[in-house]
């Protein structure tokens, strides 16, 4: 463990489903989920629209509760309480349109205990961040690199991205996937991505998980599919076509 009481050492889980179970207004979204990622591992968790992947994010960050099964992070249930030990990229999240990128930048350093000030400014550099830029006034690009950039400051040492490709341009993706990388070579932050753009993330994922229908249509690791001939997308075609 860190100062923290973080696990963060390889070896151990830093997420963990089994036999989960969800319904809303009585409707079956989820179904026995059981998966688990590794710690310091880059997990992409795809499947098509419908396929429950929000639902699933809303549970690891607390903001849904099974209605069976268990859900665990670094080996302690997930619940609102855990907050400090994630920071979640939610898909299509706004922020302030009135505050410039530093005014934003400055109150969210504010609000995390765990926010690195060091990391904020050479990730800003990374992703071409400019303090002075109104975020009303941003592409939608230029605004996605933000949210990320508040969401890689912080100390967490589980990053949750929900489709963080959505909408923006061909330099904000390659800016976002190399902060992503960079994020990875100590090896002690884990990453669980939702995504669509697989082939922008095909040589990042050390494994994926493919949920469809509410149910875990099958996990593998990335390397092992090579070896094998095939690559993240030819699986994911596999599965659901």
């Amino acid at each position: 463990m860190n100062s923290k009481g973080m696990v963060t050492s390889k070896g151990r889980s830093a997420v963990r489903c089994e036999e989960v179970q969800v319904a809303i207004k009585r409707k079956p979204i989820l179904s026995r989920v059981s998966f688990e990622i590794p710690v310091g591992s880059l997990t992409g968790l795809l499947g098509p629209n419908g396929a429950g992947k929000s639902t699933l994010m809303r549970l690891l960050t607390g903001l849904l509760e099974p209605d069976d099964g268990v859900v665990e992070l670094f080996g302690r249930p997930a619940g609102w309480e855990r907050l400090g030990e994630l920071s979640f990229l939610p898909d299509r999240g706004q922020l302030p349109a009135h505050l410039t990128a530093g005014e934003w930048l400055n109150l969210a350093s504010g609000i995390y205990p765990d926010w690195n000030k060091g990391r904020e400014a050479e990730l800003a550099r990374e992703l071409g961040v400019y303090r002075e830029k109104k975020i009303g006034t941003m592409s939608r690009g230029e605004e996605a690199r933000l949210q990320l950039l508040t969401c890689l400051s912080r100390e967490a040492p589980l990053i949750i991205l929900d489709e963080p490709f959505a909408g923006v341009d061909m330099i904000s993706r390659e800016r976002i996937s190399s902060a992503v990388v960079s994020e990875m070579a100590d090896g002690e932050r884990t990453f669980l991505i939702a995504t669509h753009d697989i082939r922008e993330m095909e040589q990042l994922f050390d494994r994926i998980v493919l949920i469809g229908g509410g149910t875990i249509q099958g996990e593998f690791d990335v390397e092992t599919l090579r070896m094998s001939g095939r690559s993240v997308e030819s699986c994911y075609r596999e599965v659901f076509s």
